[in-house]
């Protein structure tokens, strides 16, 4: 197994020292030997890798499952075939104990689990339609579907066995007027059946503003309304559901409404209650917010910005992400493609705010130009540059012990694949490094390996992992390899080929205090790949990464382990 990184020695022939002097040197460069060796062999010990041989069963089967046990054992459950009316489902288990010595595999048979048909009642909120009468339109709809769900015994889950009803409502206020749909979200608690919907109602007076509000609906369809108090004509610049079921808001006042600096910056709980609203100053008149992450209790803004100083309204349009079923046009509907559009320009600068309680505690501003100066990329590697100002996509946010901050993503772009269609380009790697002011300390640079269209498509899986130490981060990237055929078991009993992407790990370690980068180790030598139903397992307890994969001829299941240490 290779090191991270390879330290080249020179050769000393001992016939060659005469004198005190050359002794001396002989043994500090023996002692220097030494301990680049040692190097080394630490270094080789962070990552493992093994192949095993599977059954033809195994072969032909698929990955059902894949779970670690206390001891640290790590089973992978193949579905296989077996009698087609026997009462049973089979399996094939595979064991490897906590260093990837293979324990053996096993034949596994369970009693098919008879289920009753149950109905489930779905829930959405959308605007716009299907004709050339409402495609372009925003006006809010409800959506209420019912269906009838089988057990399927080959994927022990229910799966939709129809549609028993559809209903669909275009909601309207007390005084008659529709609603203009902007964003929707529902709880991540399965029996909480409420949609939380942000809307506008459109003033007919035009001295009157309009007004933003929140819509709740139930599960008989009916509609609450509760006001967002704001003074003037606002637009709505950001919005996202967070892990902690809340939802935020982030609205700038239009043109001619005070300060275009001025904004404003909401939470609501997911019943649609406001949990703070907090004026502040933002670091630019037309902030493009593209991200927003939550940790510890605090959650952190992510945008950048050009030289102008309109109003955002007027620089970016409106912010709206909800769903319009018939809008083609590379947006989920028309606001949100002009919005998008916004996306391709070249920015000026890069910004970072961060929010606690009912306070903002910083907003910062790096200028484009400064990323340059800053840039680190990995020995070796000759296809980074520096982050330019162009649109970029973040993968994963980490906040460190130390109150550093570090992004991991990709720029994007689009790109037609032939069919007509533009789709979502994933490009260069990027990772940037904050303090805990939000000042960049160092953006670290990585070439991907395959630049292909079918590749380029699909995003990386980035992770970041804390060394034990707390002053590296290991830096892993699921490097993509776009391929068309059947991504799973299912497209191939249809007949339904794709393009779908296969990954690989590469993992890097980056120096928090000397802001390096270590040369990438790229994982299972280009041979093995793993599928985004199983990537790779973080298991904190046991401070590793563990990693699933097989060859393109699906013969041979590999393992690859990465030693966070």
């Amino acid at each position: 197994m290779e090191p991270f990184i390879t330290i080249k020695t020179g050769q000393y022939r001992e016939a060659e020292v005469p004198g005190k002097k050359e002794i001396h040197m002989k043994r500090i460069l023996q002692f220097s030997i030494c301990i680049v060796l040692l190097t080394s062999i630490v270094n080789a010990q962070e990552l493992k890798e093994v192949v095993q041989p599977l059954t033809s069963k195994a072969a032909n089967g698929y990955v059902y499952d894949i779970r670690k046990d206390e001891a640290g054992v790590s089973f992978v459950t193949y579905k296989i075939k077996g009698a087609k009316k026997s009462e049973e489902v089979f399996y094939e288990e595979y064991s490897f104990d906590s260093n990837l010595k293979f324990l053996g595999s096993k034949d596994v048979q369970e009693k098919k689990e008879q289920k009753e048909d149950i109905q489930r009642t779905y829930y959405s909120a959308y605007v716009g339609g299907t004709t050339s009468f409402d495609v372009l339109s925003m006006k809010l709809k409800l959506n209420k579907v019912v269906q009838l769900l089988t057990w399927n015994h080959e994927k022990q889950k229910y799966i939709a066995k129809k549609t028993i009803s559809r209903e669909n409502v275009k909601p309207r206020n007390d005084a008659g007027r529709v609603y203009n749909g902007y964003a929707s979200y529902s709880s991540d608690i399965e029996t909480e059946s409420d949609v939380f919907t942000i809307a506008k109602v459109e003033s007919k007076d035009k001295n009157q503003a309009d007004k933003f509000l929140i819509l709740m609906f139930n599960d008989q369809l009916e509609i609450k309304e509760k006001p967002i108090e704001m003074s003037g004509n606002y637009s709505l610049v950001y919005c996202d559901h967070m892990k902690s079921n809340h939802v935020i808001a982030i609205f700038a006042p239009e043109k001619g409404n005070g300060d275009p600096s001025n904004y404003l910056f909401f939470e609501f709980d997911i019943q649609g209650n406001i949990l703070n609203k907090i004026p502040f100053k933002s670091p630019a008149s037309a902030l493009l917010l593209t991200a927003a992450y939550e940790n510890n209790g605090s959650i952190y803004l992510f945008g950048t910005s050009a030289k102008s100083t309109e109003s955002f309204e007027k620089v970016f349009h409106e912010y709206a992400p909800i769903f319009n079923p018939g809008y083609t046009e590379g947006g989920d509907n028309l606001v949100d493609f002009k919005w998008r559009k916004s996306l391709e320009e070249r920015m000026e600068n890069f910004h970072l705010l961060k929010f606690t309680g009912n306070q903002m505690v910083f907003s910062s501003t790096t200028p484009v130009d400064e990323f340059k100066s800053k840039f680190k990329t990995a020995p070796g590697d000759k296809g980074a540059s520096p982050y330019k100002g162009k649109r970029f996509m973040i993968e994963n946010f980490f906040v460190t012990p130390s109150e550093d901050y570090l992004l991991a993503g990709q720029l994007t772009s689009t790109v037609n694949l032939g069919t007509g269609n533009k789709v979502d380009s994933y490009e260069d790697i990027v990772c940037f490094q904050f303090d805990g002011k939000g000042a960049l300390k160092a953006q670290y640079g990585l070439g991907k390996i395959n630049n292909d269209k079918k590749s380029e498509i699909f995003q990386m899986f980035q992770n970041l992992y804390l060394s034990p130490d707390g002053k590296s981060i290991y830096w892993e990237i699921l490097e993509v390899k776009g391929t068309k055929g059947y991504e799973d078991f299912l497209s191939a009993y249809y007949g339904v080929p794709s393009f779908y992407p296969l990954y690989y790990p590469r993992v890097g370690k980056i120096d928090l205090g000397s802001t390096s980068l270590t040369a990438f180790k790229s994982m299972g030598e280009g041979k093995y790949y793993l599928k985004r139903a199983f990537t790779s397992t973080f298991d904190p307890k046991e401070g590793t990464v563990t990693y699933f994969g097989h060859d393109e001829d699906y013969k041979k299941l590999w393992i690859g382990k990465l030693m966070i240490q």
